[in-house]
């Protein structure tokens, strides 16, 4: 048996040597690489996440930092507490709409997002949309890195008193942040670093944890603590400043109110395959999720207005930024019985943000990584280089203002929700639900998903429509004199306008230019009733996992498998054995 050192010195023993040591152990060796283990359809023996844990996972997801100061953002606009639980209550309902329409396929086929979107976008295709997916999720991995960071330093302050408060500054008023914020950044960043190194399927016992551990912390020591601090009372809700939002002049920031709600979990809904592609029902997947949704993102709202209304009682100020009003708890009641609680909410926060993090931002990275360069990265793998590139995001700088972080979550929802209309349509209205789930591996000519030399220019076209239906806007934002009126209202429905362009243009485009919805060889075995491949998870009889690892790793076989593996590769192509198939 080789020892390490002689397995290091065997890896760089030549170029060509040294390139196969970073391989994926089960990536193809030779020829057009299509798979890895993480990009195969998920076997039986994975799909492992129930109703809890999908439930828990958007529980999570919305009970973060984000989300508890999204408040602070809207109110700056010049709404009332009321006007943003509206907002909640329509973006949450929007949300879970659409999040079961893109969670559907994948829990009948379960691929994850860079195979799922090639059906749409095609081989080649699928990779830009990936790519735009990746380079989103880690710009909002570093901020929530940075909430994390910030979260960290009032635990810090907990425990270690003024010790840590008085860590001097040594970093210049244009760095954004100062040094002992920083310190907190890179403390957070080296805690949650070992999670990367945890696949998905183990990931959901986080997030029940955490579900419960956190919902308990802001709940408990969070409102309840700040209401009876209060003398039992909730408050008057009075945040703006000035005179309420009426009539005409209500409208336009309702509409941005609603659309920062959507944006909030927009990545998310792009990703979904990544995760519902675990479920071991079709129906934990879809309905827990929309429902987790609905019920947390309008709690989270509440428990942010009513703890921020109920502190401003006692501390004479309203403190949006979780961490600013920790850290005002801490200044106020300093004690060990205070030290001790704003600890233990304050830890229950930093899990949120790890929970999050993992889920929505650097499990996404690993995927879509691994779908771009799967000889060479898996899921763990892209988790890992998430990780390492968020810090040079500088996101301290991103979020240094509410307008600046209205415009991130806005200009990013207008690259991704096409990407989601594409996909939404193609499946549930182009295809009616039928993948052929050999051709999502193979760029061959004649092969379904091929189109146009790996890309489909319906899918295409309709992202450049959605993209540059409301992208001016955000010169709008950034420069109120730069576009009219109307050009920054249609990027206040950045979500909504582009989300349905993207839609419009890709069923027009379809209805002109039909795709197939079957290979040439096999399409008198396909129907067009709704979900048709699904009960034999896109295989036609004497189709299997195996022979797409065997035809694309250039063994030239299909490997058809016995009774004994009708578990691991479906019910319906393994009923006969019929001759091998090359797709």
């Amino acid at each position: 048996m080789a020892t390490p050192v002689r397995k290091v010195k065997a890896a760089f023993a030549s170029p060509q040597a040294f390139k196969e040591s970073l391989r994926v152990p089960d990536a193809p060796v030779e020829g057009s690489a299509y798979f890895n283990e993480d990009l195969l359809p998920t076997p039986p023996d994975k799909r492992i996440w129930n109703t809890l844990h999908f439930f828990a996972y958007y529980l999570t997801q919305t009970f973060s930092s984000s989300s508890y100061n999204l408040g602070a953002t809207l109110i700056s606009i010049g709404l009332q507490w009321y006007h943003a639980m509206i907002a909640a209550v329509i973006g949450a309902a929007g949300l879970s709409i659409v999040v079961i329409l893109n969670s559907r396929g994948a829990t009948r086929y379960h691929v994850g997002f860079p195979v799922y979107a090639r059906a749409s976008s095609g081989i080649g295709g699928s990779k830009l949309f990936v790519a735009v997916r990746a380079s989103v999720a880690i710009i909002y991995f570093a901020t929530q890195s940075y909430y994390g960071g910030r979260i960290t330093s009032v635990c810090l302050r907990a425990i270690f008193g003024s010790s840590w408060e008085n860590i001097p500054n040594t970093l210049p008023e244009s760095a954004g942040i100062t040094s002992k914020n920083l310190l907190g950044f890179f403390i957070f960043w080296i805690v949650q670093f070992p999670v990367m190194f945890v696949h998905p399927t183990f990931l959901r016992h986080l997030f029940v944890i955490k579900a419960v551990y956190t919902t308990v912390a802001l709940f408990a020591l969070g409102m309840g603590w700040a209401i009876r601090e209060n003398g039992g009372g909730i408050g008057n809700f009075s945040f703006s400043a000035g005179t309420a939002l009426t009539g005409s002049a209500l409208v336009w920031p309702m509409i941005q109110a609603i659309n920062s709600v959507l944006a909030t979990l927009c990545p998310l809904l792009i990703n979904q395959p990544d995760v519902a592609r675990y479920a071991t029902k079709p129906e934990q997947a879809t309905w827990s999720q929309a429902t987790g949704i609905l019920i947390s993102k309008v709690v989270v709202m509440f428990v942010s207005c009513a703890t921020t209304s109920a502190s401003t009682g006692f501390l004479g100020k309203s403190y949006w930024n979780v961490w600013d009003l920790y850290d005002a708890i801490l200044t106020k009641y300093w004690s060990p019985g205070a030290r001790a609680g704003i600890f233990f909410v304050g830890f229950g926060m930093v899990l949120a943000q790890i929970a999050t993090n993992a889920g929505s931002n650097s499990l996404p990275v690993g995927a879509d990584s691994s779908g771009l360069w799967p000889r060479y990265i898996n899921i763990v793998r892209g988790q890992v280089i998430c990780a390492l590139l968020a810090p040079f995001c500088v996101p301290w700088k991103i979020i240094a203002s509410a307008s600046t972080f209205l415009t991130f979550l806005g200009s990013y929802t207008v690259f991704l929700m096409p990407i989601c209309g594409v996909m939404v349509v193609d499946y549930w209205i182009v295809r009616r639900g039928n993948f052929h789930v050999p051709s999502l591996y193979t760029k061959e000519p004649g092969t379904i998903y091929r189109y146009y030399h790996g890309w489909n220019p319906r899918a295409l076209a309709a992202w450049v429509a959605g993209v540059a239906f409301t992208v001016h806007g955000i010169a709008g934002n950034l420069d109120a004199t730069a576009v009219n009126q109307a050009s920054k209202n249609m990027y206040k429905l950045g979500f909504i306008l582009s989300f349905l362009m993207g839609s419009l243009v890709f069923y027009v485009l379809n209805l002109i230019w039909p795709v197939p919805i079957y290979p040439e060889d096999r399409a008198s075995e396909g129907q067009m009733t709704f979900e048709y491949m699904a009960d034999s998870e896109g295989f036609f009889a004497g189709e299997s996992v195996e022979g797409i690892r065997g035809v694309l790793s250039g063994e030239g076989v299909n490997v058809v498998s016995d009774g004994g593996d009708e578990s691991r590769y479906g019910k319906g192509h393994l009923d006969e054995k019929t001759e091998p198939v090359v797709v």
